[in-house]
């Protein structure tokens, strides 16, 4: 047995962790310190004096980031714009949902419209039904991956381990020799859309790990029809030029996204300033005090 093992172990067996935890949040440890400070227990989220939701924080990063810090620590700006455009929407799809947190915040802020979440990896998926448990939360939870076609495909990701980002290109963390294929069921947008009978998507984020051009492609009828607001994922320019390629002519506005400054439009879309681009119609980003120029 390694000492860092042993360290490890003993680290777990520690009794109290949460409300001592609870106690030492109000000093506001740096990250460099508060990152190695993890439990297991219930914890949430404030989003208002009046709005949260919980979840079941299992050690991991995204939620280790929400006990510490809220939702100033994880994704903020996007955070922040998914929250207020969350309260208007009637329909809002997240795709890539992972253990919901956007799932959540829609939710909590809107209580009427009609959530799909999609999420592929089986014991992640669980993490996500077990979160809508927890808050009492009704939504149309799927256990797929959104893609170009409905059928089947394989998804590469590691054998046991929480996972934050797998995709179903092969090429996508490469460096990982853990990386296996496992079969998933894939479906489109549009035939979800179609089966459900909406009369509009209003609001969709999309964080597939440069998959994003296949969720489009299979969201085209939803596009033409109803322009809903995109927060989606870019993380190289193959992917912007591609997700560009899908969305021109349809009088979107693009706005990079860095998780600190307001979003900055830019006439064409790279890879992100941190990860996420806004993508919305001018009256949208009116209606978010947005700085733009309507294209010609």
């Amino acid at each position: 047995m390694t000492l860092k093992y042993a360290l490890k172990q003993a680290y777990q067996a520690l009794p109290f962790k949460q409300p001592v935890f609870t106690l030492l949040r109000f000093l506001h440890p740096p990250e460099r310190i508060y990152k190695h400070l993890h439990f297991k227990g219930i914890i949430r989220v404030n989003i208002s004096s009046r709005e949260s939701f919980r979840m079941r924080h299992l050690g991991y990063l995204i939620e280790n980031e929400l006990f510490w810090r809220g939702l100033e620590g994880w994704e903020k700006v996007s955070a922040a714009l998914w929250i207020t455009l969350s309260r208007e929407a009637r329909t809002i799809i997240d795709v890539g949902a992972n253990t919901g947190v956007y799932t959540l915040m829609a939710r909590s802020v809107n209580a009427t419209a009609k959530i799909v979440s999609l999420e592929p990896v089986e014991r992640i998926f669980r993490m996500l039904e077990d979160n809508l448990r927890l808050n009492g939360y009704t939504v149309h939870a799927l256990q797929a991956a959104a893609s170009s076609s409905d059928g089947t495909a394989f998804i590469y990701e590691p054998p046991d381990a929480h996972v934050l980002s797998v995709s179903l290109n092969k090429d996508f963390n490469t460096w990982d020799p853990t990386l296996r294929p496992v079969p998933v069921p894939t479906r489109t947008l549009d035939s979800i859309a179609e089966e459900s009978q909406w009369p509009r998507v209003d609001l969709v984020k999309i964080d597939t790990e440069t998959h994003e051009p296949e969720v489009l492609d299979g969201m085209r009828m939803i596009l033409l029809r109803d322009r809903p607001t995109l927060l989606i994922e870019i993380l190289n320019d193959t992917v912007a030029q591609r997700v560009e390629a899908l969305v021109n002519g349809l009088g979107y506005l693009y706005f990079n996204i860095d998780e600190v400054a307001p979003p900055r439009q830019v006439e064409q879309l790279s890879r992100s300033g941190h990860y996420n681009f806004l993508i919305c119609l001018p009256t949208v980003a009116q209606r978010l005090g947005l700085k733009h120029a309507i294209k010609a």
